[in-house]
C-alpha cells in the first residue's frame, strides 16, 4: 500500500521528495505538490503509534516507544473530540 499525501492548498497529489528513518517508529518525509502552478514544498511524518498484530520475528531491542526527540505529544483519540470548556 503506498501512502497518498495531498496538498493542503491545491489539494492535489504531492510526491514525497526524500525522507529521514529518525527512529524505528518515526520517519520524516520532504514532500512536493504536483502541481506546477501551486509549487507548495512542505515535511510530514510518519508515526506507528501501537501494534496491531505482533511480530514472528519480534525485536529483543525494541522498546515500542517514539523517540525522545519526537516535538509534541500523542494525544489520545477520545481527547480530540471533547469539547473544551
Amino acid at each position: 500500500m503506498t501512502m497518498r499525501w495531498d496538498c493542503p492548498h491545491c489539494e492535489g497529489p504531492c510526491r514525497v521528495r526524500t525522507s529521514k528513518q529518525m527512529h524505528s517508529d518515526y520517519r520524516v518525509a520532504y514532500l512536493q505538490c504536483q502541481n506546477p502552478i501551486c509549487g507548495w514544498c512542505g515535511k510530514g511524518e510518519y508515526i506507528v503509534t501501537e501494534t496491531t498484530s505482533p511480530s514472528g520475528m519480534p525485536n529483543s531491542n525494541y522498546k515500542g516507544q517514539l523517540a525522545d526527540h519526537v516535538p509534541y505529544r500523542l494525544i489520545p483519540p477520545d481527547d480530540l473530540f471533547r469539547s473544551k470548556r
